[in-house]
C-alpha cells in the first residue's frame, strides 16, 4: 500500500520540478515562486502518508490511501492553478465593474469557510468513526469556534492563506493527539490534560504509535485545505505598489481583524455557559463517546467552563468552622474515647512507629471480572499476613491513569466528589495550605520522604511534594542502574530504598512509594514467556488477551516484591506501619467488564464500580495495643490514611476526625458514587438519597481545601 502515497508523491514532486525550471526562462504561464511553493504542499502529508506504511504503522486499507493521494493531487492542481484563477477573477470583476477588493474578498470568504469544514473534518475524523453523525448544533458550535480560529489566524497572517493552512493542521494534530489518547488510554482529552503535557511526554516512549485510515481521512482534509486556502489572495492596492502608509495602515488593519476574531473566540468560550445555554452535555464517565457525539471543542470548553469547584449549597464559613469542630467534638466522644483507641494513642506517645506508604501502580485484583471463568485466582499476597490490620478494597476515583488524583486523595483527605471530575489537583492547585499527611507527620519529628522512579517533573511531583511539606523526594536521579520490570524500576528497588531509609534515621520515617514497574502499555512484549500466565477470556482476541497475560505478569512479580519486603519490615527492630495500596485498574478491565458482564446496562452505577476497586492492606510488624485482629472493610482513598493513623494511635487534625464520623456513615466516597452504612451505593447526583453526612463533609471539605486554593 505504500505505493500509493509514493506515486503520488513522485506526481508532485516531478510537476514541481518541472514548473521550477521554467523559472530559469520565464515565459507566459510560467508559474510564480509562490505558487510553486502552494504546489509543492500536498507532498508533505503523502510523505508522511509513505512514512507510516514503510515502517509499518499504518493499520487502514487502500481505500484511505487513495482519497488522500486523490485530495493532494487536487490540492496541488489547485495551487498550480491560482495564478490563472486571480487573472480570471480580475478580468470578470474588471467586466462586471465590481471592485477587485471586493471580488477577492469573496473568493477569500469561500476560502475561509471551505477550510472551516474540512478543519472540523480534520479535527474529527482521526479518532471519530461517526464524525458526520454530529448533532448540527453541535456541529454548528464547533465550526464557529474553528471559524473564529482561522479568521484570527487569516488576519494575523496579513490575510495569507498561510493562515488558514496552518489552522487546519492544528486542528489534524490535535485530532491526532486524541486519537492516540483514545488509543492508549481508552479516554478523552481533558483541559487539565494540557496541565500534564511533560508527564504525557515522559511515559510516551512504551507506546506504539500506528494509524488507521480515519487518520488518514484527517490528512487528506489537511491536503485538500492547502490547496483552498492557496486562492485566498489579496487583491492588489490601487494604482500599483502600495505606499509605505498604506502598507502601514493594511497591516494594522488586519491585526486589528486578527484581535477582534481572537476577542470573538475568547467570548464565546467564557460568557455562554455551554451546559446551561447551549445545552452541551457531560458524563465524565463517557468523555470520549460524548466527544464524538458532540464534537471535540464543544464538549472540552464546556468541561473547561465547569473546571471552578462547586461552592456547596448555603455555605458559610463561620457555619463550616463550627460544624468541623462539632465532628471533631463527636469523634473525641465517640471513637476517639474506645479504649482501643487509648490503648494505641498511649503507644503511639511513647513509641512513634515510621510509616511507610506504597501506592502501587496499577494493582488490583482482577478476578472480580468472573476470574473463576477463565482460571484467575486473583492477588493472594495481601491475604492471611500475621501482622495485619486492615485489609480490604479501595474504591478509586480514577480507572487506566491518572494516578496524581489517587495520590491527592489519599495524601490530603480531600475526596475528588467535592472537587470534581476530570481535574487534576496536583496541576492546578497551589497545595502550601491545604491538608498534607506529610506536612502533618513533620509537625509531629517525622522525617519525611517521598519516592517516585521515574522523571522528578511528571505531574509535577518535585513542586507538589515541596508544597506538601515533604523533605526529600527521591526521583529517577536516584535510581541509576537500578534494575528494571516492564515500564520501569522494579518495584523492589524502591523497597530497597524505603529499606535503607528505615535502618540509617534514627527519627520516626514517613515514607510515601509511588511505584513504576507494573505502567501500561501491556503490549510492550517485554516479559518472558515463562512468566506469562497462560489466561484466556472468552470473547477476548488475541491481543487482548496477550495485555491481559502481561499485565497480570506485571501484579505477580509486585506480589513477590511485596512478600519480601514485607518479611524485611518484620526484620527490623523498629515498629513500622505499612500502607499499602493501587492507584487504579488498568483501562483493559473495561473490556473484561464489557465482555464478562454483557447483560449489564454500561452506564449502570454497579457496573462503574467494579472498574474503580483496587486492593489496600494496613500492617504492622509490632503488635499495635488494642488492636484484637484485622478488620476487613471496604474504604475509599481520602479515608484510608486517616482511619490507619486512627487505628494505629497517632493524633488526628480536626478535618481527619470530622472525616472520620462521616466515614462511618459512608465507609466509600468517589467520583463514582457514595456507599452508605448498609452497604449500599448511590450516585453522587441523587441528593435524597445520600447519607446525611455527604453534605456535611462537603461544607467542611471547602472550607479546608477549596476556601484555601481558589
Amino acid at each position: 500500500m505504500a505505493l500509493i502515497p509514493i506515486v503520488a508523491l513522485a506526481l508532485v514532486i516531478a510537476s514541481v520540478a518541472l514548473r521550477a525550471r521554467r523559472q530559469g526562462a520565464p515565459r507566459p504561464g510560467t508559474p510564480r515562486v509562490s505558487t510553486l511553493c502552494w504546489a509543492s504542499l500536498p507532498a508533505l502529508p503523502l510523505a508522511l502518508a509513505a512514512a507510516w506504511c514503510a515502517l509499518g504503522l499504518y493499520e487502514g486499507g487502500p481505500a484511505e490511501l487513495l482519497a488522500l493521494a486523490a485530495a493532494s493531487l487536487l490540492a496541488h492542481g489547485t495551487a498550480l492553478g491560482r495564478d490563472a484563477l486571480r487573472a480570471r477573477l480580475d478580468a470578470w470583476a474588471q467586466a462586471g465593474g465590481v471592485p477587485l477588493p471586493l471580488a477577492h474578498a469573496l473568493l477569500a470568504t469561500v476560502a475561509v469557510l471551505a477550510c472551516c469544514a474540512l478543519g472540523l473534518l480534520a479535527l474529527e475524523l482521526p479518532y471519530n468513526a461517526e464524525a458526520l453523525g454530529i448533532a448540527p448544533w453541535f456541529a454548528l458550535i464547533e465550526g464557529t469556534l474553528i471559524l473564529l480560529a482561522l479568521l484570527a489566524l487569516y488576519f494575523l497572517a496579513q490575510r495569507s492563506g498561510a493562515g488558514l493552512a496552518l489552522g487546519v493542521a492544528a486542528c489534524w494534530l490535535v485530532g491526532l493527539a486524541q486519537f492516540f489518547v483514545a488509543a492508549f488510554k481508552g479516554t478523552a482529552i481533558l483541559p487539565n490534560d494540557l496541565f500534564a503535557l511533560g508527564t504525557a511526554a515522559a511515559v510516551s516512549g512504551s507506546y506504539v504509535y500506528a494509524v488507521d485510515g480515519q487518520v488518514v481521512l484527517g490528512l487528506a482534509c489537511v491536503a485538500l485545505a492547502g490547496g483552498i486556502a492557496s486562492t485566498a489572495f489579496r487583491a492588489p492596492a490601487p494604482g500599483g505598489a502600495a505606499t509605505r502608509a498604506r502598507r502601514a495602515r493594511g497591516v494594522c488593519a488586519n491585526l486589528a481583524g486578527g484581535a477582534l476574531a481572537a476577542g470573538a473566540l475568547a467570548l464565546l468560550v467564557t460568557v455562554p455557559s455551554f451546559t446551561g445555554t447551549l445545552g452541551v452535555g457531560m458524563d465524565y464517565w463517557f468523555t470520549l463517546d460524548f466527544y464524538r457525539q458532540q464534537g471535540m471543542l464543544t464538549t472540552f470548553v464546556a468541561i473547561a467552563q465547569d473546571m471552578r469547584i462547586d461552592v456547596p449549597e448555603g455555605y458559610d464559613e463561620q457555619d463550616a468552622r463550627a460544624l468541623e469542630a462539632e465532628l471533631a467534638s463527636t469523634y473525641d466522644e465517640t471513637l476517639g474515647a474506645t479504649p482501643a483507641r487509648e490503648a494505641a494513642r498511649r503507644q503511639f506517645s511513647e513509641s512513634a512507629p515510621s510509616i511507610v506508604c506504597v501506592m502501587n501502580e496499577t494493582f488490583s485484583d482482577l478476578s472480580a471480572f468472573r476470574g473463576e471463568a477463565w482460571g484467575y485466582a486473583g492477588t493472594t499476597a495481601l491475604d492471611g499476613l500475621a501482622g495485619t490490620l486492615a485489609r480490604g478494597r479501595a474504591n478509586v476515583s480514577v480507572l487506566g491513569g491518572g494516578t496524581c488524583n489517587s495520590e491527592f486523595e489519599f495524601l490530603t483527605g480531600v475526596p475528588l466528589a467535592y472537587v470534581g471530575d476530570g481535574k487534576y489537583p496536583y496541576q492546578i492547585y497551589d497545595l502550601t495550605g491545604t491538608p498534607s499527611l506529610a506536612r502533618q507527620l513533620s509537625e509531629l519529628g517525622y522525617d519525611t520522604t517521598a519516592i517516585h522512579p521515574n522523571l522528578a517533573s511528571n505531574w509535577s511531583r518535585d513542586e507538589v511534594y515541596r508544597t506538601m511539606g515533604f523533605d526529600r523526594f527521591l526521583s529517577i536521579d536516584d535510581f541509576e542502574g537500578a534494575p528494571t520490570f516492564h515500564s520501569g524500576v522494579t518495584d523492589e528497588a524502591t523497597y530497597d530504598k524505603v529499606l535503607e531509609l528505615l535502618r540509617s534515621e534514627d527519627a520516626p520515617q514517613f515514607v510515601f512509594d509511588v511505584t513504576m514497574q507494573n505502567h501500561s502499555a501491556y503490549d510492550q512484549g517485554n516479559i518472558a514467556p515463562e512468566l506469562l500466565g497462560g489466561y484466556s477470556v472468552d470473547g477476548f482476541g488475541a491481543y487482548d488477551n496477550g495485555q491481559l497475560n502481561e499485565y497480570l505478569a506485571c501484579i505477580e512479580s509486585s506480589e513477590r516484591a511485596l512478600a519480601d519486603f514485607v518479611a524485611a519490615l518484620a526484620e527490623l527492630d523498629r515498629p513500622v506501619v505499612l500502607v499499602f495500596f493501587g492507584d487504579h485498574q488498568p483501562y483493559l478491565s473495561t473490556a473484561l467488564n464489557g465482555t464478562l458482564f454483557p447483560e449489564e446496562d454500561r452506564t449502570s452505577l454497579e457496573h462503574n464500580l467494579r472498574t474503580h476497586q483496587t486492593e489496600y492492606l494496613v500492617w504492622a510488624n509490632y503488635d499495635v495495643s488494642g488492636h484484637d485482629g484485622p478488620v476487613e472493610a471496604d474504604t475509599s482513598l481520602p479515608f484510608l490514611a486517616a482511619s490507619t493513623l486512627h487505628a494505629v494511635g497517632a493524633p488526628l487534625t480536626d478535618f481527619q476526625r470530622a472525616a472520620l464520623v462521616a466515614h462511618e456513615e459512608m465507609p466509600s466516597l468517589s467520583l463514582v458514587g457514595v456507599q452508605d452504612a448498609t452497604g449500599a451505593w448511590h450516585p453522587l447526583d441523587a441528593a435524597d438519597d445520600l447519607p446525611a453526612r455527604f453534605d456535611e463533609l462537603a461544607r467542611v471539605t471547602y472550607l479546608e481545601f477549596a476556601s484555601k486554593v481558589e
